[in-house]
């Protein structure tokens, strides 16, 4: 009879871990998402005034004179040749590069549906066609039409519930770990971790679709 009671005990024990297991994994999950959205809230206040370098830009992008907003026109414009201007991918970096510390800002799409942003190493190539995986320095989240892609190596494809119209990017450069934020919901879209920046590593910013605009928000004055 004690034997038998051990196991009714034990069967007692297993049902009552399984039916406490859903509510447990709940209580983690909520947990997780109440700490991704303060440090959200947390890198948010602490952003950073990104404005982009024109030395940098494509032909085809127009700056505007804030510098926070550029537009990828239907014809390429008249700019002096430069080692650092991209001459076939349309895209642009930021003025300042990082080599160390946390920094944040965040890119509204005005009507873009075909772009790329995220980080770059100051190393990267800037001429012909880019291939945006951290391999080649880039850590980018993109827009291809409707469905959102991790440019890892294969790309990742990333599922979000809503989408947003403004992303986040939070770059902890110690941790090496470059993090997208929707802005509309907070929640986190894609980390990439344990990457290995080797010196400055500046915004990245490229947009495909024609005539569009993109823009780097002013948190502060919100």
């Amino acid at each position: 009879m004690s034997c038998l009671f051990f196991f009714a005990e034990k069967l007692k024990e297993e049902k009552e871990r399984q039916e406490g297991f859903p509510e447990a994994a709940k209580l983690k999950e909520e947990k997780d998402e109440m700490k991704k959205e303060c440090d959200w809230r947390r890198a948010r206040n602490n952003s950073d005034d990104i404005t982009l370098h024109g030395v940098t830009a494509h032909p085809n992008i127009s700056i505007a004179d804030n510098k926070k907003s550029f537009t990828h026109e239907a014809q390429p414009q008249q700019v002096p040749p430069n080692p650092e201007r991209f001459d076939s991918t349309v895209c642009v970096l930021g003025s300042e590069g990082f080599s160390s510390g946390k920094h944040y800002w965040e890119v509204e799409f005005v009507s873009s549906t075909d772009w790329d942003l995220g980080v770059a190493r100051k190393s990267i190539q800037r001429k012909g066609k880019l291939s945006l995986s951290p391999k080649e320095g880039f850590c980018a989240l993109g827009l291809n039409g409707r469905d959102y892609w991790a440019k890892t190596d294969p790309w990742t494809r990333v599922i979000v519930q809503k989408k947003s119209k403004k992303i986040g990017v939070y770059l902890s450069y110690q941790e090496g770990k470059v993090t997208f934020f929707s802005v509309t919901d907070t929640s986190v879209l894609f980390t990439f971790n344990d990457f290995s920046f080797s010196g400055e590593v500046y915004p990245f910013f490229k947009n495909s679709h024609k005539e569009t605009k993109m823009r780097i928000c002013s948190i502060k004055e919100e």
